[in-house]
């Protein structure tokens, strides 16, 4: 009687601990899915989850507000994921909240991260869809690592190249890091670089100096060009150098019209400027005439002496100075 006494005990208090057990971890495993908690469900669509499964954590700002409901494949681009939040975390997260999946530490579960929205939006109701975002597969990662390796030691190879030609004196670059000759000459086209930009800053100054007064109305430039009344003394000079340069153009044509005539007609004075012989005789002819002018007045002077001719001469003065004396 004793022994089937104890026998009870002791699986009563094995049944009771079993059940105690089990409602403990009815209750742990029911609040960590929040199953005694009053959530909604909202959804997000992926290109690709990287290994996430139902089940995985859901997380806002760093701290677990959910869980993955299901994982489902609509299309061969698009996986839909199902995630049931916290009530009490819904007016945190915003309609413009943007979710993405990424992993719980290096190398620990898939998980999906939600980036709060912005504060003016309205907060999430059940059944929305959050936007996405797809982070940069680990394949991809390492397939640019590699590519990013291989470039790397291709640069080293060449790199080392360049460097063995250089000791050993190959090259231009040898040229340009040894010349002594070259480094002064390249200095002193540096300097004179300097000075041609000083130089022409100089320059500049002095032009936009000139502008200013130029526009200030200081200066010959500026008087010309702000000076109403001298704009029209020149306008009035350029049009008389119009009308005297149509005039000399007008007598240039004459002008070449009279020698093209001159050269066309026969004439006597186309014969005079051609004809050696008859200029020659036409100098004789005027020799002749000087000559017989100053025999002629000779010859006067010597009838104004004669007795015979003296009376008409002493007349005609005297009646020469009378006229003068009228006038």
């Amino acid at each position: 009687m004793e022994k089937t006494t104890q026998r009870t005990v002791r699986l009563g208090f094995m049944v009771i601990l079993a059940v105690t057990v089990f409602t403990v971890t009815v209750y742990l495993i029911g609040q960590k899915q929040d199953l005694f908690r009053q959530t909604i469900v909202v959804s997000v669509q992926f290109n690709n989850v990287n290994g996430l499964q139902a089940g995985n954590n859901v997380r806002f700002s760093g701290i677990n507000v959910g869980t993955v409901v299901a994982v489902t494949i609509l299309s061969d681009s698009v996986i839909e994921v199902k995630m049931r939040l916290r009530e009490s975390v819904r007016p945190f997260i915003k309609k413009d909240a943007v979710a993405s999946v990424g992993s719980d530490g290096l190398m620990g579960n898939m998980l999906v991260n939600i980036s709060p929205g912005t504060p003016a939006a309205a907060p999430i109701e059940n059944n929305d869809r959050l936007r996405a975002f797809s982070r940069i597969k680990t394949d991809d990662i390492l397939q640019t690592l590699n590519m990013t390796n291989e470039n790397a030691a291709m640069l080293t190879h060449n790199l080392l190249a360049v460097t063995e030609q250089i000791q050993h004196g190959e090259g231009t670059l040898t040229y340009l890091l040894y010349d002594s000759n070259l480094r002064l000459d390249l200095a002193g086209s540096i300097k004179n670089l300097r000075l041609a930009v000083h130089q022409t800053n100089t320059l500049l100054a002095n032009v936009q100096h000139i502008v200013k007064q130029a526009e200030q109305g200081k200066g010959m430039v500026g008087w010309l060009l702000t000076d109403t009344t001298t704009a029209g003394q020149v306008a009035q000079t350029l049009a008389h150098l119009d009308r005297t340069s149509a005039r000399l153009s007008q007598a240039s044509d004459s002008l070449s019209s009279f020698v093209s005539r001159l050269n066309r007609d026969p004439g006597l004075v186309n014969a005079l400027l051609r004809d050696t012989t008859i200029k020659t005789d036409f100098q004789k002819t005027l020799r002749n005439l000087n000559e017989s002018s100053v025999k002629l007045n000779e010859n006067m002077e010597a009838m104004r002496s004669n007795f015979l001719f003296r009376g008409y001469f002493k007349k005609k003065e005297k009646e020469a100075k009378k006229e003068q004396g009228n006038n």
